[in-house]
């Protein structure tokens, strides 16, 4: 960037670890897509869109608690993501936990 200072770029924004995370969960490779889109909550821990991901890429794999985690730091941190989730379809298995009431 011009003007920026050397060595100094910030992270990456949460859309790009989604993005490298999206061809895996295409795939139905949802581990991998857990394991990139996981590297970004170094930087983004409460970001609600990428937790939403996170959420979706464990529920497909059965990793109920995990889902549910990522899934409650989504709707604390964005209410619409409550809505997007109940029409879900990669959410199916864990839309009636009650920790998501």
């Amino acid at each position: 960037m011009i003007g920026g200072v050397p060595g100094a770029a910030g992270p990456r924004t949460p859309f790009e670890y989604w993005s490298e995370a999206e061809p895996h969960y295409r795939s139905g490779d949802y581990a991998r897509a857990v394991e990139i889109a996981s590297q970004g909550l170094a930087d983004w821990p409460e970001h609600a869109s990428l937790r939403y991901q996170l959420a979706c890429y464990e529920a497909l794999q059965g990793h109920r608690d995990a889902a549910v985690e990522h899934l409650a730091i989504a709707f604390e941190h964005n209410p619409a993501t409550r809505e997007w989730a109940a029409d879900d379809d990669d959410l199916a298995s864990v839309r009636d936990d009650p920790a998501l009431a």
